[in-house]
C-alpha cells in the first residue's frame, strides 16, 4: 500500500464527543496511531521481519478512553513547559508565575492538567512524499499559571524512508516560556525489559540532579558515569557504574546534553539485539532526556492486555534543560510576542 492517511471516531470524551484518531502507513508496512486528546502517539506498528505481524513499538492503550485518567504520559505531547520546574514555579521580568505542583513541591510536564490532558483540533495532510496530520489547541493565558494565549500547532508526518517526524509551533500574546516534547516510551521488541536495548548518544555531558530531581546548575561529563553512551551501550550495563544520582533514581532519568552532530548523523540510536530493529533519532534541541520507565508499577496494562511494569518502556525525549527559567545560564527558553517557537525531532526506524 503506497502513503496512505485516514482518520476514524474510536469512543468518546467525557463530554460525549468522539476521539478522532488519524491513521498514518507507509508502503513498507510501518503505521502510526494519533490522538486528538494530548496529540497523543498511540501506536507504531511495523511488520515482524519473520512473520510479517505487526509488532506495536511504543507504549499505551487500545481504549482511548483510558488516556483521559492519570497516566504516565504514555505518547503525549507535554508542555508548556516539559520535565520538571523547581517549586513550580519561575520569574519573568520580575514577576513570580506560579503553576500547580504536581510531583512533590514541583512541577512537572506543565502541570496536573498540561496539554498532555487537553484536546487538540487535528486535520490531515497528503503531500507528493508523506502523509501527516496538524494538531492545533490555544491554551489560555493563565492556563496552568502560565502568562499569555499560547497557540500551538504539532505537526505528525511519516514518510517512505520510514520517518516519523515531529514538528512543533507555539506563539504567545505575552512572554512567556516553552519547552514541548513528546513523551513516547519505545520497546523496540514489542515487550519485556528496555535496559537490554542498546544505545549510543552524542552527549559528552548531562544534567546534575538534587534530591528533587531538579537540575543543581552543574554541567557534568559523561566519562566515568552510568550516563556515557557515547559509544553502544546498555543501560543495564552501565547502571553497574556506582553513581549517587542514579541509585537515588533507581535508574536512568537524566538529561544528556547534546552535542553537534556532522548533519545526517543521529544524535541517538536506540538498538534490539533480538529483532534487529533499531531507532534513530534527530532534533534541534539542546538535550534528551533519557528515561527508562522506572516508575511503571504493573498497575496499568497494555493494548494487548499485559501489565506494564517497570523498565518496560525506554522514553527519548528532546527538549529544552528542565528547569532553565530558573538557570540564568541554561539555554533560554523565553517567548516573546511576535516570536515563533519552533522544535523539530525525527524518529527514523528500521526495521
Amino acid at each position: 500500500m503506497p502513503l496512505h492517511c485516514e482518520s476514524d471516531q474510536p469512543g468518546q470524551h467525557d463530554d460525549g464527543t468522539p476521539f478522532e484518531r488519524f491513521r498514518l502507513r507507509n508502503s513498507a508496512g510501518m503505521q502510526v496511531d494519533i490522538l486528538d486528546y494530548g496529540a497523543t502517539l498511540q501506536a507504531l506498528r511495523v511488520p515482524d521481519r519473520e512473520t510479517g505481524e505487526p509488532v506495536n513499538l511504543v507504549l499505551g492503550f487500545s481504549d482511548p478512553a483510558q488516556y483521559l485518567q492519570s497516566h504516565p504520559y504514555f505518547g503525549a505531547v507535554v508542555g508548556r513547559y516539559a520535565n520538571r520546574l523547581e517549586k513550580a514555579r519561575f520569574e519573568l521580568d520580575g514577576q513570580t508565575f506560579q503553576i500547580p505542583p504536581n510531583e512533590g513541591d514541583n512541577a512537572l510536564h506543565g502541570g496536573p492538567r498540561g496539554l498532555s490532558f487537553q484536546r487538540f483540533e487535528g486535520v490531515l495532510f497528503e503531500e507528493a512524499d508523506l502523509v501527516g496530520v496538524t494538531l492545533s489547541l490555544r491554551s489560555p493565558d493563565g492556563d496552568m499559571g502560565f502568562p499569555g494565549d499560547l497557540d500551538v500547532t504539532v505537526h505528525y508526518s511519516l514518510d517512505e524512508a520510514n520517518r516519523l517526524t515531529i514538528d512543533y509551533e507555539a506563539q504567545s500574546s505575552k512572554p512567556t516560556v516553552v519547552s514541548l516534547t513528546n513523551h513516547a516510551y519505545f520497546n523496540l521488541r514489542g515487550r519485556g525489559d528496555v535496559r537490554d536495548h542498546c544505545l549510543e548518544c552524542a552527549a559528552g555531558h548531562y544534567l546534575v540532579l538534587d534530591e528533587a530531581s531538579i537540575p543543581t546548575g552543574t554541567i557534568a561529563p559523561v566519562a566515568e558515569t552510568p550516563y556515557d553512551f557515547l559509544t553502544s551501550a546498555t543501560p543495564r550495563e552501565r547502571e553497574q557504574v556506582p553513581n549517587e544520582q542514579l541509585a537515588r533514581a533507581g535508574g536512568h532519568d537524566v538529561a544528556l546534553v547534546l552535542d553537534k552532530t556532522p548533519q545526517g548523523k543521529p544524535h541517538a540510536t536506540l538498538t534490539e539485539p533480538h529483532s534487529g530493529r533499531h531507532l534513530d533519532v534527530f532534533t534541534d534541541q539542546p538535550s534528551l532526556q533519557l528515561y527508562t520507565g522506572i516508575g511503571l508499577d504493573g498497575t496499568l496494562s497494555d493494548h494487548e492486555g499485559h501489565a506494564i511494569k517497570a523498565f518496560g518502556g525506554l522514553a527519548l525525549e528532546a527538549q529544552q534543560f528542565p528547569d532553565a527559567p530558573n538557570h540564568g545560564h541554561f539555554p533560554s527558553t523565553r517567548l516573546d510576542p511576535g516570536e515563533r517557537y519552533r522544535q523539530h525531532t525525527c524518529y527514523q526506524l528500521t526495521f
